[in-house]
């Protein structure tokens, strides 16, 4: 949602001006990134809660469905955690999409998302594999 805010703050796709925004979404040019953070977090409380809830159930069924180490089963893992969030959100919102929301914007803050988290996740795994591996050779 952040890069949601980003992308209408600085118009980004030219949509901040649109009727539709100014009538739905009147302070998009002004909002400061204390306020980005705030309305992120508020927003994606619940869905967050519930991701953290997810996370092993889904790791380990990955694992047991995977059972190979690859890059293939953390990207994934990676994708599988990163969709739980808009699938709650479809859920909590009856399966209807927000009408408010930009449609540019919108897709390129869920692609940017998507891409930052998963390579986020298969680096760090990557990285925590990796140093897991150098201290059982030290002992």
């Amino acid at each position: 949602m952040i890069i949601y805010f980003l992308i209408m703050k600085f118009n980004l796709t030219n949509e901040s001006f649109l009727p539709d925004t100014m009538k739905n979404f009147p302070g998009a040019t002004k909002m400061q990134f204390v306020d980005m953070i705030s309305a992120s977090v508020f927003y994606n409380l619940i869905p967050l809660f519930f991701s953290f809830i997810l996370y092993y159930p889904i790791v380990y069924a990955i694992n047991k469905l995977i059972k190979n180490n690859s890059i293939v089963k953390l990207v994934l893992a990676g994708f599988t955690l990163t969709s739980t969030t808009p699938l709650l959100y479809l859920f909590f919102n009856n399966y209807k999409h927000n009408d408010y929301y930009m449609l540019k914007a919108e897709t390129i803050s869920w692609i940017f998302v998507y891409s930052i988290s998963i390579t986020l996740y298969v680096f760090l795994n990557i990285n925590l594999k990796s140093l897991k591996l150098k201290q059982s050779n030290v002992l």
